[in-house]
């Protein structure tokens, strides 16, 4: 005789998906009722009709960075744009954020050591460069229009902030400063 359990698990095979949905036993033990099946149906429908607000699309900017001059710091940009990031205090060209762990940040923060920030950033439409006002994260009174370089972002002073492709291993320090 077959256990139980192993017969509920056979019935909710994907061999079985001819079944009512009264037969099929999901994976935690409920039954699927036709209620939860409309339900279900109906939002997959509504989401893969639903258009995609450009600000959310997926950009070549989106993901974490290495910015040279500041080794250890991260440099992180979403869909929408928004660069957040810490830098060392004080803040000066080359000194980074050695030491820097993403479970300590809200410490360090408070004793003073780096301060966090946001910048608003704006993607072009033919996603090959972005606009950074630094001056919204430290009234320096510097913007910059990078470009992708196919690596990551390259600036007209010079610098290139470098994409970390994550593959699951980490590829810089700043990549394990973010463990």
């Amino acid at each position: 005789a077959t256990p139980p359990r192993a017969a509920a698990r056979r019935q909710a095979s994907p061999a079985r998906a001819s079944q009512r949905p009264s037969d099929m036993v999901t994976e935690n033990g409920s039954v699927p009722t036709p209620t939860r099946a409309f339900l279900a149906a109906a939002l997959a429908a509504t989401l893969a009709s639903a258009p995609v607000d450009p600000a959310f699309a997926s950009t070549v900017f989106e993901g974490k960075y290495i910015d040279p001059n500041h080794p250890h710091c991260p440099r992180d940009i979403d869909a929408a744009g928004v660069i957040t990031g810490i830098d060392p205090v004080p803040f000066e060209k080359g000194r980074g954020c050695r030491g820097y762990k993403k479970a300590n940040e809200s410490k360090a923060v408070e004793a003073g050591k780096i301060t966090a920030w946001k910048i608003n950033a704006k993607i072009a439409k033919d996603d090959a460069s972005i606009f950074i006002d630094f001056d919204q994260k430290d009234g320096s009174g510097e913007s910059f229009t990078g470009e992708w370089n196919g690596v990551g972002i390259a600036f007209p002073d010079g610098n290139v902030w470098t994409k970390i492709v994550d593959d699951g291993k980490p590829t810089s320090g700043a990549a394990l400063s973010q463990k």
